[in-house]
């Protein structure tokens, strides 16, 4: 009996810290909002029909909508004819839509580092980024050209 009772203020302060709320809003009409992350990627592009391959980098307002396949909000051309290295040196180029500039840094060795390990840098006018190293999956895709993502760049 001495020992059920021991457990009692115990089984008591359990039973409130399970019963407060965890996540708390100011308002109950206030929404939780997921905070979006715009997002440059470097990617490879091969095309099959006409058998050649390009660089490009392509840039998501809302880094969310880069994960199923979705076409980018803007894109630029880096290399027209094969692939670009993006490794150890400055990689620069002007996105067509907005006329923003963005370059990139990535370490001289960063594709022999694990997958979504600090590849290197980049920046715009507006922002300044890290960039990882991606798995090399496919980005997007389009008119029989399929571009796969090398490394991607966030907000720093």
């Amino acid at each position: 009996m001495l020992l059920i009772s021991s457990f009692i203020p115990l089984l008591s302060l359990l039973s409130c810290a399970l019963g407060a709320p965890l996540l708390e809003r100011s308002s109950e009409t206030d929404p939780l909002v997921k905070r979006s992350s715009e997002t440059n990627y470097l990617v490879n592009c091969y095309n099959a029909a006409e058998l050649f391959y390009t660089s490009e980098m392509a840039y998501y307002s809302n880094g969310a909508n880069s994960q199923n396949g979705q076409y980018p909000n803007d894109i630029c051309q880096v290399d027209l004819i094969g692939y670009e290295k993006w490794e150890g040196h400055p990689v620069g180029c002007t996105y067509s839509d907005s006329g923003v500039t963005f370059t990139s840094n990535i370490y001289t060795f960063a594709q022999s580092e694990p997958n979504y390990s600090l590849a290197g840098t980049g920046s715009n006018n507006y922002h300044s980024f890290n960039c990882y190293k991606d798995s090399g999956r496919l980005l997007y895709n389009s008119d029989y050209t399929n571009c796969y993502s090398i490394y991607y760049c966030l907000d720093a």
